[in-house]
């Protein structure tokens, strides 16, 4: 039943907590006997944790229940990650479970894409339409050719995917947004492929690159809590980067810089750490590998980072590759060299673009040159969760073969070389018909045809796939091409974990579980891949004994109990206190049985171990050297096997279209080097674009949320609408004013916004939100404000895939 936002409150008495925020007539839908058990029930009132499901920032959930009816939110008090605290989507997120355009059960395109023509069908003849099709496709000898495209799936999804797809026979599981990815640099300096975490909590000078931390950070709400506590810490804030963010305006200076420079005032305020003999020359001499001139075992001579830096970024140079005057690099470099500790953060300035990696090096570059690793105000790695181990294999003889098969997904050595999965090669592959075909894809989350830069392309290789299945709860502008959607749970009304969020800075299980039974006919995704595999039998079906995903989420829970470490999450219970007991062999919280952990679990909303496994120096730096590589030895080896790959050997010429491959313009030792890379600009575009994040949007999903829509732009009384900020002289130059329509034109399609002026941008720096311009996604997002993915160039950092966000300039003129 549909009812509008005020008749909800009516039926609940108009009571506090009943925060369905937004205009009284927006609609909600509640399934009949619920509004019949409001009406008449006795008001009994519980309150249950979970773990919010709008976004993978993974912050703990009180949700307020009258008769079973959830009418309430609020942030988990005792959960480490948020500790109460919620960011605008979270507090909206019973609009999403109430949302009037949900999925009511599986439903078949009968129509073109698009059209909006859709039936519904059960779930028998939707299970039975996709097993019949996987196993025709295993007796015809090619599971290779189904692929599943997932999101941000938790560890135990990933593993159940995982383990679905080993053995029905594909190498085709791939997560579009990937914090692998990210991972990269740090994997060429310091050997670990994970996002570090920065104890941001005890520095006293914290210099962030392009990191909005406090918006658009892995989880901003963890951020905010750290950075609640600056004053009484004394804690200095530094934030670099194009435009005036969130994080910029709570920071005590803001330092504008041209887009696409990070890299090289990272270098400019190294070269004042090494010539005034600021770093940590202890750490560096002992810890580091590439720093000094060295020669080897050949009798070779390599430059070092040290002399590279000092010949190629003094801060005049820098100063006119930036826009940072150099009085202010000098005043920076001899601050981080003087305050200890110093702790230096990289973000989304710095590593989306086409020289993300580099610049991503270079910054982190600066942690080794101050020390900054396994030190109170510094960088560190956290621990994985100990999940009970799942290593056994089901596979027959047609899995086997299957899997030997080139994933379609994975890029070419020389595209993308240290990449898993990009969406350009995967829709590329297709389209060309270079590799094999893709004949039944799964897409679970995410929204590629939305969200990528290539978003035409990846919407044109669904249409050759004959069988799409989409796992959505909400129709959008992918599951729009799907043949069939098996609409998976709200997340309040199914189990699921969300452990280890990238950069929090310590161990942690988040636990969801159902605050209500299902509203609709849908069937949670990890059941789905069950039963898909027990209709398919054979091995397949063998690989999963369990009755359900919430057995695969209590059997790995089993290894968190047994480990005897860490704690159920709690009020009183603090890193101190863990530490005593632990290092006494003592353990919080004294369980009869996995059963009372796992009641207890569930009932506190999660675990977490703040106390790290002691670090060796020798294995601080998994790296070949042993050490932190200013020089990295792994991007030396994967070049040298580029090269050596050459039908005619590695000779100079096919070493150089390897260089001209992966966009490095640098050469000789300074490649391997933490260096500055230009960005291939179109010249004759005047502008640069750069694209931001808000927290009531986070990756678009926001915008299906009236309230988010309406608190789109709060802070400048925008809403329901795109704009794009200038600074004052840019809109002078191309006469606009506040307010005004403008039209934003790159060399691959135009998008029409509001002018908001700011002194708040860097001169010839336009900046639009990320969010809205949505065809689907229902009422509340479809047809409102632009999206600049429609106009970016499809371009990428070549080491890391990653698309290259700030790669695309533009033309700006006043709309007629």
């Amino acid at each position: 039943m549909e009812i509008t936002r005020r008749d909800f409150l009516k039926l609940f008495g108009g009571i506090s907590g009943a925060v369905l925020l937004g205009n009284m007539d927006e609609v909600i839908s509640l399934p009949d006997s619920w509004v019949e058990k409001a009406q008449h029930g006795p008001r009994i009132e519980t309150w249950h944790n979970t773990i919010c499901g709008l976004c993978p920032s993974g912050c703990g959930l009180r949700v307020r229940l009258l008769d079973g009816i959830p009418v309430g939110v609020k942030g988990n008090p005792v959960y480490p990650v948020n500790k109460g605290g919620l960011c605008p989507l979270g507090l909206n997120s019973l609009h999403s479970l109430y949302h009037p355009d949900r999925i009511k059960g599986p439903i078949k395109r009968t129509g073109a894409i698009a059209e909006d023509k859709w039936v519904s069908i059960s779930w028998d003849e939707a299970l039975k339409t996709v097993s019949d099709r996987l196993i025709e496709l295993r007796n015809q000898g090619a599971p290779h050719q189904v692929a599943f495209l997932g999101h941000t799936e938790g560890t135990i999804m990933q593993r159940l995917i995982r383990r679905f797809m080993d053995a029905f026979g594909s190498p085709n599981y791939f997560q579009y947004a990937s914090s692998k990815n990210d991972a990269i640099p740090y994997a060429f300096l310091q050997g670990h492929s994970t996002i570090p975490a920065y104890d941001i909590l005890n520095a006293r000078l914290v210099v962030s690159f392009g990191s909005n931390f406090l918006e658009e950070g892995y989880s901003p709400v963890y951020y905010t809590k750290l950075y609640s506590h600056h004053d009484e810490q004394q804690t200095r804030y530094v934030q670099i980067e194009s435009r005036m963010s969130l994080t910029a305006v709570n920071a005590d200076q803001w330092i504008p810089i041209r887009p696409g420079t990070y890299g090289a005032l990272a270098l400019g305020l190294a070269y004042i750490l090494i010539r005034e003999e600021l770093y940590d020359i202890d750490f560096v001499h002992q810890r580091t590998f590439g720093f000094e001139d060295r020669k080897d075992g050949s009798g070779a001579r390599h430059v070092g980072f040290k002399n590279m830096v000092l010949g190629n970024y003094y801060p005049e140079k820098v100063e006119e590759i930036t826009g940072v005057p150099s009085a202010t690099i000098l005043k920076l470099g001899r601050e981080l060299g003087i305050t200890r500790p110093a702790l230096v953060m990289g973000g989304q300035g710095t590593l989306d673009n086409t020289n993300g990696t580099f610049a991503a090096m270079a910054v982190h570059s600066l942690n080794a040159l101050l020390g900054n690793f396994e030190r109170k105000g510094g960088v560190f790695f956290v621990d994985d969760p100990p999940f009970t181990k799942s290593d056994l294999k089901f596979q027959d003889s047609v899995a086997r073969d299957g899997l030997r098969q080139p994933s379609i997904g994975r890029p070419d050595a020389r595209t993308f070389p240290f990449t898993q999965f990009s969406i350009d090669t995967f829709a590329k592959r297709i389209l060309s018909g270079t590799s094999y075909p893709i004949s039944v894809l799964f897409i679970s989350g995410g929204n590629p045809v939305f969200e990528s830069p290539n978003s035409r392309e990846v919407a044109e290789a669904l249409k050759k796939i004959p069988l799409v299945v989409s796992l959505d709860g909400l129709l959008n502008e992918t599951s729009e091409h799907a043949h069939l959607v098996l609409p998976d749970h709200h997340f309040m009304e199914r189990w699921d974990e969300v452990s280890n969020v990238d950069s929090v800075g310590f161990t942690h299980v988040g636990i969801q579980h159902p605050m209500v039974s299902p509203m609709y006919d849908t069937k949670h995704c990890g059941d789905t891949i069950i039963e898909l595999a027990r209709r398919i039998g054979g091995s397949v079906g063998q690989a999963f004994a369990v009755a359900s995903y919430e057995n695969e989420v209590k059997e790995a829970m089993k290894g968190v109990y047994q480990s005897g470490r860490g704690a159920i999450v709690s009020e009183g219970v603090g890193t101190m206190w863990i530490e005593y007991l632990q290092q006494r062999g003592w353990q919080i919280g004294q369980y009869a049985s996995f059963e009372e952990f796992w009641d207890r679990l569930v009932k506190q909303g999660g675990w977490w171990n703040p106390i790290r496994k002691k670090v060796r120096m020798d294995q601080m730096f998994p790296t070949p050297s042993g050490k932190f590589e200013f020089y990295s030895h792994k991007l030396e080896e994967k070049i040298n096997f580029l090269a050596k790959g050459a039908e005619n050997g590695a000779s100079p010429q096919h070493r150089e279209r390897i260089f001209n491959q992966l966009h490095i313009s640098a050469r000789g030792d300074n490649v391997f080097l933490p260096h500055h890379e230009p960005v291939p600009y179109d010249v004759d575009m005047p502008v640069h674009l750069t694209t931001f994040r808000v927290l009531s949007m986070r990756d678009g999903q926001g915008a299906s949320l009236p309230m988010m829509q309406e608190m789109f732009g709060h802070s400048i009384h925008r809403h329901w609408e795109t704009w794009v900020e200038m600074h004052p002289e840019t809109a002078a130059t191309y006469h606009i004013t506040e307010g005004a329509w403008v039209l934003v034109q790159s060399t691959v399609g135009t998008l029409r916004a509001r002018a908001k002026i700011s002194q708040g941008i860097m001169p010839n720096v336009i900046a639009i939100p990320f969010g809205l311009g949505h065809s689907s996604m229902g009422r509340y997002a479809k047809g409102h404000g632009a999206n600049p993915y429609a106009i970016m160039k499809n371009m990428y950092d070549m080491l890391s895939g990653k698309p290259a966000l700030q790669a695309t300039k533009v033309m700006i003129s006043r709309a007629m």
